[in-house]
């Protein structure tokens, strides 16, 4: 007995005419279960089989799409501005969307990054330059690699690529002006990212705010490095704050010098300064920061660096920090300092989680209020 209600009917008629409505190149298959999985708690168990007979129906449906949409293609019935379109249409998403990165996630949603299909091939092994994006405090680049025909290989591209070096503007991007290269996770073995930043808050040169950034690697099993170039810019749309507040904590003297927001990257930049030479409470090296904003909710970090000021003879720790960035221009930012606490042979004390355990310095906290016109 079928048992289908008018209603089932009603869904199953608006799903398949939303099938047929619905552009080539959107996944159909996902879509549509998504849809239907997304309803499957909330119906009684009695329905299930009905359900089944649904899914039935609709896996015959967009199998007839997909059919449909191959046909056309063999019998070459696509019109030359729909094939040129589907030319152009990746074949990958966004290696920006894939990371947990939430500033490079919103480069990709709103556009922020530049969009390239730079690649170079030896020996039948693809090296792909997806895309790119630079704030001023960062620049990250979205890497591919695509196989030699039947071949698969049990290493992630971030495991097979090494020597990664760098030009701007045909001068090589080093220690001196450069925080080095950072790599970034991906869920994709076959894909990649990598970044880097200046040292202008460091003593560094800034990089320019338009550059051509050649990209040199070698790949494990490929003799020849692989040599891209890659036009770079700065998105601009940031706040720049230089708050330069201090406080004390024993024989250290703890400043936020500079505060850069973007939409992708919020960049804090502090020195650490011994009040007191002679003595050696020294915690130049060992103090972090966690970044809050005025709701007291935690940016994650990305990465940092830093490296003791010698030229004026002080020794200052001064360290640039990467954080996520905010969501909407804060009313306030909590910078909350911390050491790490050792056991007695130097090893980091640990919880019952195994995490390393910490000490925030309450009398080294700062709170800075954002002023939404600078």
């Amino acid at each position: 007995m079928d048992t289908r209600s008018k209603q089932e009917d009603k869904e199953l008629a608006q799903i398949e005419r939303f099938i047929r409505e619905t552009p080539i190149e959107i996944d159909l298959v996902n879509r549509t279960m998504n849809k239907y999985e997304s309803k499957r708690n909330t119906k009684q168990a009695e329905s299930f089989r009905t359900h089944m007979k649904i899914r039935q129906k609709l896996m015959i449906i967009t199998t007839s799409v997909a059919m449909i949409f191959s046909l056309m293609i063999v019998t070459s019935l696509i019109s030359p501005t729909m094939a040129a379109t589907m030319k152009e249409v990746p074949l990958l998403s966004s290696v920006f969307k894939l990371t947990r990165d939430l500033g490079l996630q919103a480069a990709d949603e709103k556009g922020l990054s530049t969009k390239l299909n730079t690649s170079v091939t030896h020996e039948g092994f693809t090296l792909n330059v997806t895309e790119v994006v630079y704030d001023g405090t960062r620049v990250a680049i979205g890497i591919e690699r695509h196989h030699k025909e039947g071949e698969n290989s049990q290493e992630s591209l971030s495991e097979q690529i090494s020597n990664i070096e760098f030009l701007l503007n045909g001068e090589p991007v080093n220690h001196t002006n450069s925080s080095g290269v950072f790599g970034q996770p991906s869920p994709d073995n076959n894909s990649a990212i990598f970044e880097f930043a200046d040292l202008k808050n460091q003593g560094g040169s800034p990089f320019p705010k338009q550059f051509d950034l050649t990209l040199s690697a070698t790949i494990s099993g490929i003799s020849e490095p692989f040599k891209m170039d890659i036009p770079v810019s700065d998105i601009g749309n940031y706040v720049n704050l230089q708050p330069n507040i201090s406080r004390k904590y024993k024989n250290n003297q703890f400043t936020i010098e500079q505060i850069t927001l973007t939409p992708i990257t919020t960049s804090i930049t502090t020195r650490i300064a011994l009040l007191d030479k002679s003595t050696s409470v020294d915690f130049r090296e060992g103090i972090h920061i966690e970044v809050y904003d005025e709701q007291g909710c935690e940016l994650k970090l990305i990465n940092g660096n830093g490296r003791r000021e010698t030229n004026k003879g002080n020794s200052d720790f001064i360290m640039d920090l990467r954080v996520h960035p905010f969501e909407t221009l804060p009313k306030a930012i909590t910078i909350k300092p911390y050491i790490h606490l050792y056991d007695g042979e130097g090893s980091y004390q640990l919880d019952e989680n195994g995490d390393s355990k910490i000490q925030y310095i309450s009398e080294l906290e700062i709170t800075i209020p954002i002023n939404s016109k600078e």
